[in-house]
């Protein structure tokens, strides 16, 4: 089971991952996220899409042999509550793959200080937890999972070329900043210094999401 399944690319690896002798489910409390899904995954038969909460998920007890999740979890508030539905889908040996981002580790380099961190700090309203993966290990172990491992993915962006994922994260950043409180004059001061410290050779953009994985041991509690 794919938690926040969004447009379905996941699922759709994973199915071609699991051939025809497995079983891929899409899960998104969006309808539109799940049509567009369906949509994409059309060609498949090995694939279906609910939707769903992660705090109450249609299936019954010991349905999965794994679940995952990208950057999902960091924009739920009752992430205790999500860990221990997924352990009641998850059979017993079952493991639960999950990225989170390390956000204040998620920076622009290259523009005035000041203004930076302003808008940087700003944008920290835009999920309700900042570090998630630091948490995760004790979240699983009260929820009947071992075995815990964490696994850094590093991005380092030096360019603002449009392919980088720097370009699209300061696109975002610059539309949420001008929706809180940020005057959008602000904003393009912001994003014309990042530009020019592109030009001059200083600019970086840096990220850590973390992978954490768990195996389900036991029932909830």
């Amino acid at each position: 089971m794919d938690l926040g399944c969004g447009g379905g690319y996941q699922v759709r690896s994973l199915a071609l991952a699991v051939g025809s002798e497995g079983r891929v489910v899409g899960v998104d409390p969006s309808l539109k996220q799940i049509e567009v899904a369906r949509e994409y995954c059309s060609d498949l038969d090995n694939v279906e899409f609910t939707q769903d909460t992660g705090t109450d998920l249609s299936f019954r007890d010991e349905t999965f042999d794994s679940t995952t999740s990208t950057n999902v979890l960091d924009y739920i508030g009752d992430v205790n509550g999500v860990v221990a539905e997924l352990r009641r889908v998850l059979r017993k040996g079952g493991r639960l793959c999950t990225i989170s981002c390390l956000w204040d580790h998620h920076r622009f380099h290259g523009a005035d200080p000041a203004l930076n961190d302003r808008i940087l700090h700003v944008f920290r309203n835009h999920c309700p937890h900042q570090m998630l993966p630091l948490e995760l290990p004790t979240i699983l172990l009260n929820n009947g999972f071992a075995g815990f491992k964490s696994m850094p993915i590093p991005l380092l962006n030096m360019t603002m070329h449009n392919n980088a994922f720097a370009r699209w994260t300061s696109k975002l950043i610059a539309a949420f900043a001008i929706g809180n409180g940020i005057s959008e004059d602000d904003v393009a001061l912001w994003l014309r210094q990042l530009e020019e410290a592109e030009r001059d050779g200083h600019f970086g953009f840096v990220s850590m999401s973390v992978l954490t994985t768990g195996v389900a041991i036991k029932s909830n509690p």
